[in-house]
């Protein structure tokens, strides 16, 4: 379990608060962390991983100040940062090996069977004389998950991880987090709520440096039961309903507006109840689409 507490970042001379007293409990599994681009999610990862320090407020890692139990933590600790910097002249076995020498592991055969499990487990077996500057983001980004997890973690941070992957490379890499999930803590951020819909049962959404919900994904869901609702019609409807609701999709097709919004009942008339979704929960709970 790790408990978070309070937690405060600032930036700027103390102009900028990136995260702003916030209170997490992250249990075992995965956890979803959700927020748009600047919310304060990579910034609470940071802190989380040890990366960077924190402002104010403490964490708590199975009840023991993180402060106190730090260098401990990192022995248990897998990170894989937004941006995946590789080392661009080695192989994925090169690469493997010099994390292990990283984390200690002395024994060369110990090295070399965590290295071909791990391989074999994110899929990149029959690519292990390929530089690493030669691999496809897709295959980056498996690699950065054999480096996060070559030492069998017990908490795995994963930062916007699916952001730039074509469907399918995506879909594998999400089927990839859930296989690997037993038994461990992983915190998983991303903007993109696809992802956590797949993935997670517990989440939080972060805004502008606040918590603005966390909690079960179904409650969270459900909340939106019977207040969401679809709309076809004008552009001049379109302008209506923001005015009036909460507009959590807009897209026009052949000039017909087709709008999703949120209102305790219909705004027009021929206005139809939907099923809410994880997205319209979130874009809700976020004071609806930018104008």
């Amino acid at each position: 379990m790790i408990e978070i507490r309070h937690l405060t970042k600032v930036y700027l001379r103390g102009k900028k608060k990136a995260l702003d007293s916030i209170n997490i409990d992250i249990p075992n599994g995965i956890f979803g962390l959700i927020g748009r681009n600047g919310a304060g999610k990579t910034t609470l990862m940071r802190i989380i991983a040890t990366v960077m320090d924190q402002t104010e407020g403490d964490i708590l890692i199975d009840g023991v100040d993180l402060k106190k139990c730090k260098h401990e933590f990192r022995k248990s600790l897998g990170y894989l940062p937004q941006s995946t910097r590789l080392m661009p002249r080695l192989n994925i076995v090169e690469f493997l090996d010099y994390i292990c020498v990283m984390r200690g592991l002395k024994d060369q055969k110990e090295r070399r069977d965590k290295i071909t499990s791990v391989i074999e487990t994110v899929g990149l077996v029959g690519e292990e004389k390929k530089l690493l500057k030669n691999y496809s983001g897709g295959m980056l980004r498996r690699a950065g998950i054999a480096q996060a997890v070559i030492g069998d973690p017990k908490v795995l941070i994963i930062d916007e991880p699916t952001t730039g992957l074509d469907p399918e490379e995506r879909i594998y890499f999400l089927n990839l987090l859930s296989r690997i999930a037993q038994d461990r803590t992983i915190i998983f951020s991303t903007h993109i709520t696809s992802d956590i819909e797949l993935l997670c049962r517990k989440i939080c959404i972060l805004e502008q440096g606040h918590v603005k919900y966390i909690g079960d994904k179904e409650a969270f869901v459900e909340s939106l039961e019977g207040r969401i609702f679809e709309h076809e019609g004008t552009a001049e409807d379109d302008v209506k309903l923001r005015q009036s609701a909460v507009v959590v999709s807009v897209s026009y097709v052949e000039g017909i507006a087709h709008v999703r919004y949120v209102a305790d009942k219909p705004v027009l008339e021929t206005s139809r109840s939907a099923i809410p979704t994880l997205e319209d929960a979130y874009i809700d709970v976020l004071g609806g689409l930018k104008r």
